[in-house]
């Protein structure tokens, strides 16, 4: 049977809807491939400056991600929370702060013990109310702001609807008290949410070193306690990047995350970090590793290059690396 939907009085064949679906995908990796490949040319800041300033290209790539999130992925998926990220962050941040708060709290105790880090008997552990005050990062269409349960700060570079506020999150500045303007915020406050959300965003980021700056910044506007929620696309087997997951684990654990819930969904990571009210717990399990990495290069992604030098040679390398991880991920995020 023949999918058929009708839009305006006119029939949307399945072909239609493919190619509307792949003429977004390609612009999204074109968009990646460029700022990759800007990076290693002239530097990773000036590259990322030079993409901030590009107004014309945000538009679009925010009017791109919204259509293939919110017509695409998310509408398809919505009544399988095993395949569906906004599902799968919403049940795991609620089942948190509802059900799990006080057993993380003893279990971080019994950690402490094991790392041999004194416990401080006048930590505050009480449990974070509903709504819960989420700081949805790389929001795009805000997708949060129709469950109860939470408090939604949606920011985004490059909003796609006017509820999302404009936000670098990368160079945002932190301060005690949030600023907005004009619909632009001007600056964070400083442990100040229960839960920050990376859904499909530190992708964005062609380097590591920013990905753990984005970490280390989540971290710092985390209550105690507070969670970190990151969905990273990988269409591969459960195992096949299970290495590369395990090196996040290890460089937010040097910040003073705790991993709490790890799942390969088909075509994603989903990993929820836990703001130890200890730092020194995670920091004294990184220790006990002897890692010898730096922990800022840990936050890799599949696509990422292996060697910096540029030559036709290379970015042949690029492309074809970006054509095949952005192919799997657009193409296969939906099922239509």
């Amino acid at each position: 049977m023949s999918f058929i939907v009708r839009k305006k009085g006119k029939k949307c064949t399945r072909k239609s809807i493919s190619n509307e679906h792949i003429q977004h995908s390609e612009f999204i990796k074109k968009c990646h491939q460029k700022l990759r490949l800007n990076s290693l040319a002239i530097g990773a800041e000036e590259a990322w400056r030079n993409h901030c300033s590009d107004d014309s290209l945000l538009k679009n790539y925010s009017c791109s991600m919204h259509k293939l999130a919110s017509q695409f992925w998310d509408t398809n998926n919505k009544n399988e929370p095993s395949s569906c990220r906004i599902l799968w962050i919403t049940n795991n941040i609620c089942t948190y702060f509802q059900d799990n708060y006080l057993y993380e709290i003893n279990r971080e105790k019994s950690l402490a013990k094991k790392f041999n880090v004194n416990w401080d008997m006048n930590i505050i552990t009480n449990t974070p109310k509903n709504p819960f005050y989420l700081l949805d990062v790389g929001s795009c269409y805000n997708p949060f702001q129709k469950y109860t349960q939470f408090k939604v700060l949606p920011i985004d570079l490059a909003p796609a609807v006017e509820s999302v506020v404009k936000c670098d999150f990368l160079s945002v500045p932190l301060d005690t008290k949030l600023n907005i303007f004009e619909n632009d915020c001007q600056t964070l406050p400083l442990s100040n949410f229960d839960a920050v959300i990376f859904s499909l965003f530190l992708e964005y980021f062609p380097l590591p070193q920013q990905r753990y700056k984005c970490c280390e910044k989540a971290y710092n506007v985390l209550k105690p306690g507070g969670l970190l929620v990151i969905a990273t696309p990988d269409s591969s087997h459960a195992s096949y990047n299970s290495k590369l997951m395990k090196n996040w684990k290890i460089s937010l654990g040097c910040l003073g995350f705790w991993r709490i819930k790890y799942e390969k969904l088909i075509h994603l990571h989903c990993m929820v970090f836990r703001k130890c009210l200890l730092k020194q717990i995670p920091k004294n399990w990184f220790d006990s590793l002897n890692n010898t990495n730096n922990v800022e290069d840990l936050i890799t992604i599949p696509q990422d290059l292996r060697n910096h030098k540029i030559n036709n040679e290379t970015l042949k390398i690029i492309e074809q690396r970006d054509d095949d991880m952005v192919a799997n991920l657009f193409s296969e995020l939906i099922n239509i």
